[in-house]
């Protein structure tokens, strides 16, 4: 992001009462940057449309993890067999958001 910024040099300021005259601003470019994870990977440009994105994407995997473990369980294998992995709670997107 780019601001532009009014700013008086210290030449400037000594060269002006010399010539009788006001001292004029300088016109100065100032860059931010942002190292925010989700301003700077954010999509859609919506905080709460990359929330619900990450939180459909989370329901699905966790949907077709049970799909897998019960094709797996009416197959006839153990499920203590099936590897389940942690679920990825909602919460963590909710605190990435600020």
């Amino acid at each position: 992001m780019s601001l532009y910024d009014l700013r008086y040099a210290t030449a400037e300021l000594t060269r002006a009462p010399r010539e009788d005259r006001r001292p004029t601003p300088a016109k100065t470019l100032r860059r931010l940057t942002s190292w925010q994870w989700m301003v700077l990977y954010c999509r859609t440009g919506s905080f709460s449309a990359e929330i619900a994105t990450a939180e459909s994407r989370a329901r699905l995997q966790g949907r077709l993890d049970a799909q897998r473990i019960r094709g797996l369980h009416r197959a006839g294998h153990e499920i203590d067999d099936a590897d389940v992995l942690p679920v990825r709670h909602r919460h963590g997107v909710l605190w990435n958001a600020w």
